[in-house]
């Protein structure tokens, strides 16, 4: 189903508040003499996840359901959780250095739905979607959210330990949380991205034995689906393990979560491709 004018408006409203937030997350960094005003980009922050949010309810309700079935939707969907969850960091820890970067991504995400939506309808599945589904699409997204915010984190480890060993003490370097807080943050992020997984992958199985008889769906694209979904639940057990075992902290853990969200972005843009619109395993 094509994208309705109403829910084109209040994405574009949602992308130009994250915008908002983004410029001024930076004019705090670049600009010393101008006055802060800390609840400026927050509040910009709030705004675009309000018209974001309405733009989601709009579309689950012209569906039917809340499963998350294009490229489209989870985009929006992923750039929506992002920003969500750090508002809610910034609310607990005040870490407004990562507003300059999700923003940033929330921003370029919202106009790549608005991209897509110009360019061709919404691909969906004709038969009904199902509650496992449905949770499995949005458990997947919210572990990919997961995981960008641990890459995030991991970026700004990497950075304020090359500021430490340069000496080099900036506006930037003042900005940074703690190693510690950061490294903290990505252990989070990344057993939590973990969890999503998990329990996406396993609602996905019980759904595939529901449809098909078997924990693999008969189709190769849905194969595929399945054998890539697990790869990266593979990767991310591994990661965790190796972070639980306390022997990759820091820079070590830095690299692994890296590397670990590269490889499910990765995994999930391919299958996206692959799938040319739908849902990977329909």
């Amino acid at each position: 189903m094509p994208i309705s004018p109403l829910e084109l408006l209040l994405l574009e409203m949602a992308s130009g508040f994250y915008l908002g937030a983004f410029l001024l997350y930076l004019a705090e960094i670049l600009i010393s003499r101008l006055p802060r005003i800390p609840w400026a980009p927050v509040t910009a922050g709030v705004g675009g996840v309000l018209f974001q949010s309405l733009a989601i309810f709009i579309r689950f309700g012209f569906q039917g359901h809340v499963a998350l079935l294009s490229l489209r939707e989870a985009l929006s969907f992923f750039s929506w959780s992002l920003v969500l969850t750090f508002l809610y960091l910034e609310h607990q820890k005040k870490v407004r250095i990562l507003g300059l970067f999700i923003f940033a991504i929330a921003f370029l995400s919202t106009l790549m739905v608005i991209g897509i939506s110009f360019h061709s309808p919404i691909l969906s599945s004709k038969e009904p979607i199902g509650l496992l589904l449905s949770l499995h699409t949005i458990l997947i997204d919210l572990g990919l959210a997961s995981a960008a915010l641990s890459f995030i984190v991991s970026l700004l480890y990497l950075l304020l330990d090359f500021f430490l060993r340069r000496k080099i003490f900036n506006r930037f370097f003042s900005r940074i949380p703690s190693l510690e807080t950061l490294d903290q943050l990505n252990t989070n992020f990344s057993g939590l991205g973990f969890v999503f997984l998990t329990i996406g992958l396993f609602f996905a199985i019980i759904w595939s034995w529901e449809k098909f008889g078997r924990a693999l769906p008969y189709e190769s694209r849905g194969q595929l689906a399945f054998i890539g979904a697990f790869l990266v639940w593979f990767a991310y057990m591994a990661i965790v393990l190796l972070r639980w075992s306390r022997k990759f902290r820091g820079k070590q853990a830095a690299y692994l979560s890296i590397a670990g969200f590269l490889i499910f972005a990765a995994t999930m843009l391919v299958l996206a491709l692959f799938s040319k619109g739908t849902h990977f395993i329909l």
